[in-house]
């Protein structure tokens, strides 16, 4: 033992002396003879700690505390160490081990020590709020160890204890604040524009849970230095006014928080916070109510608080500052939105100004907060609610009408709450007297006036006058009114004298006219307020109606619109000046800015539609017009002006439909009908406008019996429906309606003019409609001459000298038309006819320049019809052809003169001066180019002159130009046609493009498409209906053609060659008839002998033609006279085939020797063409053949045995010898020819053979041998070798039908075969028929039968298998 307390000595010395190592040896040795020795382990992990052994260190601390855990130097050791390493989660736990211990042991300052270690940790070095919230606990009155501690030397303040707590708690307050603010914000149903808001709410639900209250508190308790309490107060202060809102509890709270701002106020703090409370928590009606001491020395102690800001505002605002008034008011609201006392302030200061839509909208949002506040707070704010509700209602009732319900519910809300409320009993009654509910109204202002029956209210008085004067009582009215300007006692009384004029203007007579009445009243409400706007008004009513003076009433009306722009009836007058004064813009601005005050204003909408069209703004008028019409779905005039901007803006089926509604709610308006017919005649529906327009020139006929005149606009549509009827109709082929159509405008113009002769649109249209006879010629003596006699003898005689023309064809024309004694069945030739209609058109169009006098804006289109009139006529009449062409480009000039830059009229002139002076023709494309660079008509023409000129590249470029512009223009389309076809380069792919796409309607590529597809096919022989049809298209195409230009001779031999191509022999005579005249109309006046020769030879070649015609049709003996006058051309290249025409007439008129010699003429003229050659001698063989003499038959033999020598494959030879031995009964000769056509080659023999006429009569051959066995096998044979050609299988069938001795099921096999290859063949409707016809007699068909008839109607042979059949 005593060994023991050496060693301990020992090793306390070694610690002192920092020799770890002895100490170490020395407690080892003590261990060694004690093992439980406390101190010895406390020495050794001592050692351990001084060496940084550490582990070891805490082994041993560890051990000594399990020999005694009462002892504490092993503890302190351990915590020294732990502290030392910086693990002071370990100094902590071994902390909270001792600390039990030593309170058990009474060691308070130990503890205190301790705990300030741990304090220091948790604020320092492991910052841990929660824990250190939990240990400052422990210093305070309560805790387990306060008793203890309470003395000790080493204590902490309690208020650095509370503030520290304090500032945890504000810490997680504001971490929690912050934290819900940002989750809620992030919810679907947050408000994003109330973020203010939300964080207020967020700030009172966590602060009505936190503990700053009771901290704050007791801090507030254990603070002595003033200023520490005022900034303890202020802080509680704030923290009540967070918490109200969240509390169950208000009252203890708003307890609270009236101490604390009595407490700060009475200190006179320096902090805004409880003023700006106290004026928060203060009821008031008006912001005049507010404490005047408060608020100034609250201005003047914080004049940069939001609340400041407002209450230097009003005074700003009461000092009359505006600009500086609400510059501060807005500051203030930005800095606070939610200030009840600005919203209070503002929303009256704005209804007190007439600006009621503001002052609802703060009112509204102040009422809004204040019942916000009054919830969370539970302070009553009933007289604040109730200005706020009153402002409300006000601006409601002052707004528009349309807001009375609301403004009512609102003082009925206000009245249950206080019955006696003033304003509310006068707003009610102010709104009941404007719906007419005068009853109530009276009954509302009565109750004003009983509240102070000594004091009565001006309005009230005022009112009820109003009521009376409404209800006709004016005497009671003036007395009531009278009593208000009385007791009004100082106050405005300008409306009382307003209203009281008013009434006097009511009664009317000499209350309105003399002065001392309803001039006077107006006048002394002028003179109180000279900005009292609806005085002004009435006086301009007074200036207008009764003294007449519109410069004195348009004055008032001005002032009175500029006071008040709300004023209806100001507007309304005063645009009616400025409308009359031709004063648009200022009318237009007054229409919207009425329109912008008042949705509702119709008649505003209306002129500002109007307006709109004038100004060309169609899709602007529209929506005026819209907007009009949802005010008054009535209004015709509103309706018609939204039919004709839909009809200016393209929109004809709205148009229609809103024309429709206006003629039903005004059957009689003539300005509704003609502008829906107008509307139908433009989309086309020409026949419904045409009845329209008819139908009002009837009803306007009967009402103006008796009368001298009556509206024309009606014969105006009817005349342009007309016409545009006319066109149509020619587009469509209908010319003869074209003509009738013609007529109808004439005589439509001449009974418009008769009511007005000085229309212009009249004499146009009659024009118009002469000029348009020049494109139907053949239609001419449908012309309605006597109508047009008329117009010119009584009403356009003197047009051709008053603008100073000379003598020229037009009037010579006209005076001998004026002579002629018309009747009904009156008529010229046809270029008689049109020489006068033009001649009459040309007079309507000069009327036209005299009516207008030749000004600049309208005559210049008109002396371009007169050219292009005067250029007609030298189309029509080549006699005077220059004298009418130089008028024609003189007119043209005249039109370029007025209005130098429309291309059209350079476009006529370069047309004009084509062929007379190139150079200006090019000069004024290039004109007509440059003006107007987008259209295809004079590069088109620019073309046209390149041809002329024979440069055929630019011509081409030219073309090609005018497709870039225009693609669907067909006159290009038809110039490079020509091009392709003077280089040979797909002329008709062109040409027909150009015909498709002009529906035939152009002239040039009509002629141009027939000419190509009759090139086309005039080198196939004619095979089968298909290419018949071909030609029908064509063929009508010429048709309208020669009824347009009766005189084109070209046109009219296309037709002829096409009509005998298609079998219309008749059609094509005719045709060739009418190309044979007009050549010799040109020859009468051509002069050139070259261009004579080339006509001379045009005529023998139709000549020729005509008699072919009449060959066909049977007319031999025309024939023979057609062919004569053609051989009268000595050059004719087509001799040898006029010679075999009269030939063949001859010869079927049994003149044979005539066509013998004939034919021999022929045949000495043929040597040099071998085909032709033999074509002659097959034809004389045949009439030697038939003048039946043995000798000439005999010739007829060697002559055709020599042709065949000479072409042995030549087929007509060949047959026609076949032919003759079989009539001749001569074996010989008939097997000799049969054996010629059997050694004929296949190909050969299907090239020339495209009839099979050689199956035919070898077949024909065995029948007559009686050998139908053979005869059928011919037949086989080569519907073997052609399987797909339908005739054979006709052929077959025929045979089948015939050779009964073949079985039944074959021969139907046959007939049905013959049926399926004609048809998938396409074989001609002959061939189809007859297979049916054999079909039907086989099977007795009637179907078959009928089906025959159906596909060829002209076959007698299936209408006789049919009634066999049947």
């Amino acid at each position: 033992m005593s060994s023991s307390k050496q060693h301990l000595k020992a090793a306390r010395e070694a610690l002192g002396k920092k020799d770890y190592d002895e100490a170490i040896k020395c407690c080892n040795r003590i261990i060694l003879w004690e093992s439980g020795n406390y101190n010895a382990y406390v020495f050794l992990g001592a050692a351990y700690a001084g060496l940084n052994n550490v582990d070891e260190a805490i082994k041993s601390y560890e051990h000594a505390i399990d020999i005694d855990k009462d002892q504490l130097l092993a503890w302190q050791g351990l915590i020294s160490l732990h502290e030392k390493q910086g693990s002071f989660d370990k100094v902590l736990s071994t902390m909270d081990h001792i600390l039990p211990k030593l309170a058990l042991k009474g060691d308070g300052n130990l503890l205190v020590t301790l705990l300030n270690k741990k304090l220091d940790i948790y604020e320092n070095k492991v910052p841990n709020e929660q824990a250190l919230t939990s240990t400052l606990k422990l210093y305070l009155p309560g805790s387990q160890y306060y008793d203890l501690i309470k003395d000790s030397k080493n204590l902490p303040d309690k208020t650095s204890i509370y503030r520290q707590l304090i500032n945890v708690a504000e810490s997680n307050d504001v971490n929690a604040i912050e934290t819900t603010y940002k989750n809620r914000r992030l919810r679907i149903n947050a408000k994003s524009a109330d973020t203010t808001g939300l964080r207020d709410q967020v700030e009172s639900e966590i602060y009505s849970q936190s503990k700053l209250p009771f901290l704050y508190e007791t801090l507030l308790d254990a603070t002595e230095d003033p200023e520490n309490i005022r900034t303890i107060q202020l802080k509680l202060l704030s923290l009540y006014r967070k918490q109200l809102f969240a509390m169950k509890d208000k009252s203890e709270v708003c307890e609270k928080i009236s101490q604390l701002v009595h407490t700060l106020v009475v200190q006179d703090i320096n902090d805004p916070l409880p003023y700006e409370i106290s004026i928060e928590f203060t009821d008031v009606a008006k912001f005049e109510d507010y404490n005047e001491n408060l608020i100034g020395l609250f201005i003047h102690r914080f004049p940069e608080s939001a609340v400041a800001r407002i209450i230097q505002g009003h005074q700003k605002y009461t000092e009359g500052d505006l600009d500086e008034a609400f510059d501060l008011f807005s500051t203030g609201l930005e800095q606070a939105p939610n200030i009840l006392c600005g919203y209070l302030c503002l929303s009256w200061i704005y209804h007190d100004s007439g600006e009621f839509e503001t002052g609802l909208e703060y009112a509204t949002r102040g009422h809004e907060l204040a019942d916000q506040f009054v919830e969370g707070s539970g302070i009553p704010l009933d007289n604040m609610i109730l200005s706020l509700e009153t402002c409300m209602a006000h601006c409601y009732r002052r707004m528009d009408a349309k807001y009375y319900p609301d403004a009512l519910t609102i003082y009925d809300r206000i009245l249950k709450k206080e019955p006696n409320n003033m304003g509310a009993l006068e707003g009610a009654g102010l709104i009941l007297s404007q719906e007419g509910k005068y009853g109530q109204a009276q009954s509302k202002f009565e109750t004003v006036l009983a509240l102070d029956p000594e004091h009565p209210q001006p309005i009230a008085l005022s009112e009820i006058g109003w009521i009376h004067a409404q209800q006709g009582d004016h005497d009671m009215a003036i007395d009531y009114l009278t009593r208000a300007i009385e007791a009004a006692d100082g106050q405005p009384t300008v409306e009382y004298y307003f209203k009281l004029g008013c009434v006097y203007w009511m009664m009317g007579g000499e209350f309105q006219v003399d002065k001392e009445y309803a001039f006077k009243y107006f006048m002394q409400a002028v003179r109180m307020d000279p900005d009292y706007a609806n005085a002004f008004t009435y006086l301009g009513h007074y200036y207008r109606s009764v003294q007449h003076d519109n410069p004195r009433a348009k004055k008032c009306y001005q002032k009175a619109y500029m006071l008040n722009p709300l004023d209806a009836d100001a507007a309304f007058h005063l645009s009616n000046y400025y409308v009359a004064d031709n004063e648009n813009a200022q009318a237009e601005a007054i229409f919207e800015q009425v329109t912008n005050n008042n949705s509702k204003a119709g008649w505003a909408w209306r002129r500002l539609g109007y307006a709109h069209m004038k100004s060309n703004r169609y899709n602007d008028a529209i929506t005026c017009f819209q907007k009009a019409l949802r005010t008054d779905t009535g209004n015709v005039h509103c309706w018609e002006g939204l039919g004709e901007a839909y009809d200016h803006e393209g929109r004809y089926v709205a148009a229609l439909k809103a024309f429709e509604r206006s003629t039903l709610l005004d059957p009689t308006s003539v300005f509704g009908k003609y502008q829906k017919a107008l509307v139908q005649q433009k989309v086309g529906m020409l026949h419904v406008a045409k009845n329209e327009f008819e139908a009002m020139v009837h009803d306007l006929t009967n009402e103006s019996a008796g009368k001298c005149s009556y509206d024309v606009l009606p014969l105006k549509g009817l005349a342009d429906t007309y016409l545009a009827q006319v066109k149509e109709d020619f587009q469509q082929g209908f010319f003869g309606r074209a003509a009738d159509g013609c007529g109808k405008v004439i005589a439509t113009s001449l009974q418009g003019l008769k009511q007005d002769p000085s229309l212009l649109c009249l004499w146009k249209a009659a024009g118009d409609a002469c000029a348009f006879y020049r494109l139907i010629p053949s239609y001419l003596h449908l012309c309605n001459f006597l109508d047009t006699q008329t117009l010119m003898v009584t009403l356009a005689t003197d047009a051709h000298s008053s603008l100073g023309f000379q003598a020229d064809p037009t009037s010579l024309m006209i005076d001998e038309f004026s002579k002629l004694e018309l009747h009904d069945d009156f008529s010229l030739p046809p270029q008689a006819a049109l020489d006068v209609m033009l001649a009459c058109a040309s007079y309507c169009y000069k009327q036209v320049l005299v009516l207008c006098k030749n000004h600049r804006a309208v005559a210049p289109p008109y002396w371009h019809d007169l050219a292009l009139t005067y250029f007609w006529m030298a189309e029509n009449n080549t006699a005077n052809r220059t004298d009418a062409t130089a008028l024609a480009i003189k007119c043209i000039r005249v039109a370029l003169l007025l209005d130098p830059e429309q291309y059209s009229y350079w476009n006529a002139y370069g047309v004009m001066t084509m062929h007379q002076s190139p150079k200006i023709s090019q000069y004024a494309f290039v004109k007509a180019m440059e003006y107007n660079n987008r259209s295809a008509v004079p590069w088109t023409n620019y073309g046209f002159l390149c041809l002329v000129m024979q440069d055929y590249d630019l011509a081409n470029q030219a073309f090609d130009m005018a497709h870039v512009l225009d693609p669907e223009w067909v006159s290009a389309w038809v110039g490079q046609a020509y091009v392709a076809s003077i280089w040979n380069t797909g002329a008709s792919q062109i040409f027909q493009h150009a015909f498709e796409s002009s529906n035939g309607s152009a002239l040039d590529a009509s002629y141009g498409y027939a000419s190509t597809v009759f090139s086309q096919l005039s080198t196939q022989p004619i095979s089968d209906d298909k290419d018949k049809m071909l030609l029908i298209s064509p063929a009508f195409a010429l048709q309208k053609l020669t009824e347009q230009t009766q005189a084109n001779a070209s046109a009219l031999n296309l037709l002829g060659l096409l009509s005998e191509r298609m079998g219309q022999t008749q059609r094509a005579a005719e045709a060739f008839a009418g190309a044979i005249l007009a050549l010799e109309v040109k020859m009468e006046h051509e002069q050139d002998e070259d261009a004579m020769a080339k006509l001379q030879g045009r005529r023998a070649q139709v000549h020729a033609n005509l008699g072919r015609t009449l060959c066909a049709m049977g007319d031999f003996r025309g024939a023979i006279d057609a062919y004569l006058a053609a051989l009268e051309y000595k050059e004719l290249t087509s001799r040898v085939y006029c010679l075999l025409g009269i030939g063949v007439a001859h010869y079927f008129l049994d003149e044979l020797e005539e066509s013998l010699h004939t034919f021999e003429t022929a045949l000495n003229e043929t040597a040099d063409d071998i085909a032709l050659k033999q074509d002659v001698v097959v034809l004389l063989s045949k009439v030697l053949w038939a003048l039946g003499g043995d000798e000439q038959r005999a010739v007829a033999k060697d002559q055709l045995l020599s042709c065949i020598a000479e072409s042995p494959h030549y087929l007509p030879a060949i047959l026609s010898l076949a032919a003759m031995g079989i009539l001749s009964n001569d074996a010989t000769l008939t097997g000799a020819a049969l054996e010629e056509l059997i050694k004929i080659p296949a190909d050969v023999a299907y090239d020339s053979d495209k009839e099979h006429w050689i199956s035919w009569i070898l077949s024909q051959y065995h029948k007559i041998q009686g050998d139908n066995r053979a005869a059928q096998h011919v037949i086989l044979k080569s519907v073997h070798q052609y399987p797909w050609v339908g005739a054979l299988w006709a052929r077959l069938g025929d045979n089948a039908v015939e050779n009964g001795g073949a079985p039944m099921e074959s021969r139907k096999v046959l007939v049905q075969s013959a049926i399926i290859v004609a048809k998938e063949q396409h074989a001609p409707a002959t061939v189809q028929s007859l297979a049916c016809e054999h079909a039907a007699s086989m099977d007795s068909s009637a179907l078959l039968a009928q089906r025959a008839i159906m596909i060829a109607p002209w076959r007698q042979t299936a209408w006789d298998t049919l009634a066999t059949v049947n």
